[in-house]
């Protein structure tokens, strides 16, 4: 069984972490400058806190790195840093929702700092049972974590170098979250327009599949709309380094942004209100705030 440590007790993290302990493994975080909720979910858990990220680099033998993604770069940097002086360094993971431009700058300050980096990123909900997320995989030490296929994860292998995998996630996420935004801002135009009652009927009768997804995902949306913010602009840079147009997920991202002004973005999954209706979502005066 392996040491394996996690940084980002989020509910990705968190699932991650019970489901390698189901299978043995010891598991292992860092809970400094992380909320009440993150220190509550690892302690509910049973993940082993250590007493400093150093002691956390120095006892394991893998790393996964499951945070929002305006802090991967960060998160890299702090750990390139901590692992001097360390003999045998973990194989650093980094599992975020980052361009493959930023997984390019975490490359270069690992390796400078000889830090064993892989490109990771995660597709699926949170593991749960014998339900797991699909982890792709890309450039150097894949062989690392495949003994933990089939554990936390379903270990997808990309042929090419470290940022395919982020790339891979980018394509995913900008359908999946970008279509939820969309949703989000045409139900938002029904309702100013004074036609929501006739449009959510017309979509009932000729787009009952966008329907039942836009009910289903927008009430829970502003749970996660400050994670989901920077993730936008990560796909809008992606996009643009391929020269294809950038503009439909810079606009996801201010709609992620109002999603995120709104009371409600106080809730976290595990409390969001299951009542609430996507209307009720939409209305909300705080979400007018941000043009």
């Amino acid at each position: 069984m392996a040491a394996i440590g996690i940084l980002g007790m989020g509910t990705m993290g968190a699932a991650v972490g019970t489901a390698l302990k189901t299978f043995g493994h010891r598991v292992l975080t860092d809970l400094g400058g992380r909320s009440e909720v993150s220190v509550q979910r690892a302690i509910e858990r049973g993940i082993e806190v250590a007493d400093s990220l150093n002691q956390l680099m120095t006892e394991v033998d893998i790393l996964f790195s499951i945070v929002p993604p305006d802090q991967a770069l960060p998160v890299a940097e702090t750990l390139a840093g901590a692992s001097a002086g360390i003999s045998e360094k973990p194989v650093f993971v980094d599992a975020n929702a980052v361009a493959p431009q930023t997984v390019q700058r975490m490359v270069l300050v690992c390796g400078n700092a000889n830090l064993p980096f892989l490109d990771g990123g995660i597709v699926g909900g949170p593991p749960n049972g014998a339900a797991r997320p699909r982890l792709y995989l890309a450039g150097s030490h894949t062989d690392a974590v495949a003994s933990l296929d089939g554990q936390a994860f379903d270990h997808v292998v990309l042929h090419g170098q470290a940022g395919q995998a982020s790339m891979f996630k980018m394509l995913y996420a900008g359908l999946t979250k970008g279509l939820n935004a969309l949703l989000v801002n045409q139900l938002m135009v029904a309702e100013r327009a004074g036609l929501f009652e006739a449009y959510v009927e017309e979509l009932a009768v000729s787009q009952q599949a966008l329907l039942s997804r836009a009910e289903s995902v927008i009430p829970r949306m502003p749970a996660d709309a400050e994670r989901w913010t920077p993730e936008m602009r990560e796909i809008a840079s992606a996009l643009g380094e391929l020269d294809l147009p950038t503009g439909f997920h810079r606009a996801a991202e201010r709609i992620m942004q109002r999603l995120a002004s709104s009371p409600f973005a106080t809730e976290t999954r595990e409390t969001v209100d299951p009542g609430r209706t996507v209307r009720d979502t939409l209305r909300d005066p705080c979400a007018r705030n941000v043009k």
